[in-house]
């Protein structure tokens, strides 16, 4: 064995016996259990809106047959699925309330402005400012979640499109 050969192998163990961090943590949201999926039943959160008006789920449930949360960071892929939205589903589900979530402006100020320089002053959009609601759906970008009126998730998915959504608005 050359001295190179066991040096690599000392400071490989050394590196390994030092390092304190846990390699598969159990907070990782791909095993966390408590992550929000399909077949889940959410609380009634409260949440506010680009206008600071407070809202919560039970409210809007009680007026529509299905809540449908889109999660957006106002960039042009996040544009072109809620346009889909807007265009697709929008007008053929009337008793269905969409709301966009903002939860990277970081304000409600901001979300405000957000709204406005992206076209959608007609939807109601969440400044999740504080990452309430992302952190509780575990959502990111593009995100879509469906709730029905018994707050019984029925669809969570990431970048889908809008047949899969539509699939899921016609079996409520």
């Amino acid at each position: 064995m050359s001295i190179k050969f066991i040096i690599a192998i000392l400071m490989t163990s050394v590196l390994l016996s030092a390092c304190q961090e846990d390699l598969l943590p159990s907070n990782d949201p791909l095993e966390n259990t408590n992550t929000i999926k399909q077949g889940s039943i959410v609380e009634d959160l409260s949440y506010t809106l680009s206008d600071g008006s407070q809202k919560t789920f039970s409210s809007e449930l009680s007026m529509h047959d299905a809540v449908v949360i889109y999660f957006t960071m106002w960039c042009p892929v996040c544009d072109s699925h809620m346009s889909h939205i807007r265009n697709e589903l929008v007008p053929e589900y009337t008793n269905v309330k969409f709301i966009l979530l903002d939860y990277v402006s970081g304000s409600i100020a901001y979300t405000l402005d957000a709204q406005q320089a992206n076209g959608y002053l007609d939807f109601d959009v969440i400044a999740d400012y504080n990452n309430q609601l992302e952190e509780y759906f575990n959502g990111t970008m593009a995100t879509t979640v469906v709730i029905d009126k018994n707050f019984v998730v029925k669809f969570k998915g990431l970048f889908k499109t809008t047949s899969d959504i539509k699939a899921t608005l016609d079996s409520l």
